[in-house]
């Protein structure tokens, strides 16, 4: 899968690496997940880096087109009521606590906030320079954001200012070391700022404090790509690459 959210008591999950589908399942139970219904989201370029966010707020999903350079605001059974136009390809998406849609431009080492609701970008911060490709950000309430990022020199997830400076960091090279990140594809935070990393290559999640210091990790087995957090039921929902859905009570 490329794309995993929660809205209610429902649980997206786009599978468009090689379709266009989102499935949806009810989260009314952690033991199994029962699939209520599926569509197809029209015109949907498919490619690994897209992603998926939904608006409590706006009763929608937003999903990352990055063949197209676009962001599609989707009604929840795939109907396209909005397109709107990147500059650069998006990657990872997330809302903030506004209500904005978050892009990650990997690319572009960018993030924008757009209107939720006209698509307008109304912030854009350039990344600092030694972030060279940004995978995935959330904003939090202070308005600071956690991203993640990597290359082939340098892997880890920091903490950034309006003006995309590093105000705290947990990286290093890429490692398989219990202490090091290889590949965090993806993040999600609750109500506390601890922070859930999807370490992909190292095969585990990795939890993190407020000020980004190592608190702990599990070790699964397989590749983590997406990750979602239900804040009331404190379940994390960890979706592989490949198509299976794993839930941790956190």
């Amino acid at each position: 899968m490329v794309g995993l959210t929660g809205l209610g008591d429902e649980l997206f999950v786009l599978r468009n690496r090689d379709a266009d589908q989102v499935e949806v399942y009810s989260t009314k139970t952690s033991e199994d997940f029962a699939q209520l219904r599926q569509f197809s989201v029209k015109d949907l370029g498919k490619h690994i880096s897209n992603d998926m966010t939904s608006c409590a707020r706006r009763r929608c999903l937003y999903i990352s087109d990055w063949k197209n350079w676009c962001v599609l605001k989707s009604a929840l059974n795939g109907d396209v009521t909005a397109k709107w136009r990147v500059p650069y390809s998006p990657d990872g998406l997330s809302v903030t606590p506004s209500s904005s849609v978050l892009v990650t431009c990997c690319d572009g080492r960018r993030l924008l906030e757009l209107c939720s609701d006209s698509g307008e970008c109304v912030r854009q911060v350039e990344l600092q320079s030694d972030i060279v490709r940004p995978w995935h950000a959330i904003q939090l309430a202070s308005q600071h954001y956690v991203v993640s990022h990597g290359d082939k020199e340098l892997s880890g997830v920091c903490m950034v200012d309006g003006d995309g400076q590093v105000l705290a960091s947990y990286e290093g090279p890429y490692r398989s070391d219990v202490t090091q990140l290889y590949w965090p594809c993806h993040v999600t935070t609750d109500l506390d700022n601890s922070v859930f990393v999807a370490d992909y290559e190292n095969r585990r999640i990795v939890l993190l404090g407020p000020g980004l210091e190592l608190k702990s990790h599990i070790e699964i087995q397989q590749w983590p790509y997406r990750l979602h957090l239900d804040q009331v039921t404190r379940r994390l929902y960890v979706g592989h690459l490949e198509g299976e859905i794993h839930v941790m009570q956190v």
